[in-house]
């Protein structure tokens, strides 16, 4: 059984992160308001073990390191990290360009997808004993090697984080903490859309299947347990 902290915990992917694995494992998810935290342990189908929410703003280093006090007092150490909070300013989907979109919203997006992620992580290492995981949700946008075009800021947020990942990996890797970014594919969430192809369990059981396998790399970018190009 695992103490595992997911961030964002309260919608998508998260919420069904938070789902399955709370049938297994002990689960703390932080969600921005108590309202949201509440709503989803309420919706928990299966008596769970031990599970809880923190509120948490991943753009402030204040509310993380307020948030992450709360974890310590819950948790004695954290097994597995799924740093998943993240933004999709929906008017920045994929229709317009680069030279046209806003400074504001590429560092609005920047400030949460990347270095949110490098907030929590700093709060979560210090609870991280050797053979501690971490999982940072990218996405498939953020692939230099297949580069598309639209969602400037989206896309320079999860190449960035895939760099972030690389050097995280290396530094940890004395302590033997692995960090790998995994592309969850294109799934049907508020900010994949109905038409994604993948449903919001199917994304969820391949993401823990590798999270919690055997086998488990570190710096390395993955999509449903398979290396793929940065």
């Amino acid at each position: 059984m695992k103490n595992i902290v997911i961030t964002g915990g309260n919608r998508g992917i998260g919420l069904g992160l938070l789902n399955n694995l709370s049938k297994d494992h002990n689960v703390i998810i932080t969600s921005r308001t108590e309202e949201k935290g509440l709503n989803a342990i309420r919706s928990i189908v299966q008596s769970p073990k031990k599970v809880d929410f923190v509120i948490m703003d991943v753009n402030k280093s204040e509310s993380v390191i307020k948030g992450f006090a709360k974890i310590k007092e819950k948790f004695e150490h954290i097994d597995v990290l799924f740093n998943n909070a993240g933004i999709l300013i929906p008017g920045l989907k994929f229709n317009i360009s680069a030279v046209d979109t806003d400074e504001e919203s590429i560092l609005k997006t920047f400030n949460t997808n990347t270095i949110g992620v490098l907030r929590v992580t700093k709060q979560s290492v210090l609870l991280m004993k050797s053979g501690a995981r971490i999982i940072n949700i990218s996405s498939g946008m953020g692939q230099l090697d297949d580069m598309g075009s639209g969602s400037l800021a989206y896309r320079l947020s999860k190449t960035a984080l895939n760099a972030l990942t690389k050097v995280m990996a290396n530094e940890l890797s004395e302590r033997n903490i692995s960090v790998n970014a995994i592309c969850p594919g294109w799934v049907q969430t508020d900010m994949g859309g109905k038409d994604a192809n993948l449903t919001i369990n199917e994304s969820v059981s391949k993401i823990i299947s590798f999270a919690l396998g055997h086998e488990f790399p570190t710096g390395k970018f993955l999509r449903h347990g398979e290396i793929i190009p940065w």
